[in-house]
């Protein structure tokens, strides 16, 4: 079987015409019609039904669509394989990750990577978990580092950090003389809160704990970044929770932040790869680094 053939055949199917496949592959569209034909002749099966312009996948092209998916991932493992076997560890890592692992994991990861394997070039995708997870998905990356919890039957997900919520507070606000405060005080407060893309994640650990305590937050602001929303603190909008790790900020531009005592939040960044993907030497040595260095953050919020 032709490679390029199939390769085309699954840009077609993934893109829904021939005109938007040949726009994709970087090439004309009478061409791309005559390697799909031509394809059709070397396999002696029909894998669209040509209706005027569209294209209806025929029980036989579903079927080389799924099996050929797998086909050129094996393909391009094993050649991933090969280079490694025979240049050792070095390349490229693709990694997808949230604002805060890119704020104050990756830069310790790089460093210990420079020192220690040198030939790593890692290449980061910032954005939110949803699309991480497409991203993934894809294979445009091959590690995610997400805030939210991920469950789905293709994707392996694991701990990477544990980290206690922190509550930023406007400037001067009368929470500020305490070491710590209980979700109650907060009855009377604005709430600034970061929506979640998928799955549970901060906001509703927070909405939860404040029914628990007797009352439903009065939320005036739903954001998506977290160094927005403390700017928006500082400006006395309201008050919102972070990550433990956006203390190391140790800014005197950012909002005062405590402790929760009662009850004590707790969020976790956790690592997403696929299930039946290969992963790679390179990507391996990555994520043992990157737990490395994770480690001794938790050490460290746990002080």
């Amino acid at each position: 079987m032709n490679l390029h053939r199939l390769h085309c055949f699954i840009t077609v199917v993934e893109e829904g015409s021939i005109t938007k496949a040949a726009t994709a592959l970087q090439m004309t569209q009478p061409p791309l019609s005559i390697l799909i034909r031509k394809f059709e002749q070397e396999l002696n099966v029909t894998l669209f039904n040509r209706l005027g312009r569209s294209l209806e996948l025929t029980p036989s092209g579903v079927f080389l669509y799924e099996k050929g998916k797998e086909l050129l991932d094996l393909s391009e493992n094993t050649e991933k394989q090969l280079v490694e076997f025979h240049e050792g560890i070095r390349g490229t890592v693709k990694l997808g990750c949230t604002t805060s692992a890119n704020l104050f994991i990756l830069p310790n990861v790089l460093k210990k990577i420079q020192k220690e394997t040198p030939n790593i070039v890692t290449h980061v995708r910032e954005g939110n978990t949803s699309y991480i997870l497409e991203e993934l998905r894809s294979h445009k990356i091959d590690i995610g580092i997400v805030r939210t919890s991920v469950r789905a039957e293709d994707i392996h997900t694991s701990t990477l950090l544990t980290e206690p919520l922190l509550l930023a507070l406007p400037p001067n606000h009368h929470l500020c003389e305490k070491d710590s405060i209980d979700i109650a005080d907060l009855k009377n407060e604005r709430f600034l809160l970061n929506t979640t893309s998928y799955g549970s994640g901060v906001a509703d650990d927070v909405i939860e704990a404040c029914q628990k305590s007797g009352f439903t937050p009065n939320v005036v602001y739903w954001g998506t970044e977290t160094l927005p929303t403390l700017m928006m603190v500082m400006k006395g909008a309201g008050v919102c929770f972070v990550p433990s790790c956006f203390k190391l900020l140790n800014s005197p531009d950012l909002p005062v932040l405590r402790p929760l005592a009662n009850p004590v939040l707790q969020t976790k960044l956790n690592i997403i790869t696929l299930k039946d993907r290969y992963m790679t030497s390179i990507s391996k040595r990555f994520l043992a680094i990157t737990e490395e260095v994770a480690e001794k953050m938790t050490s460290i919020f746990n002080d």
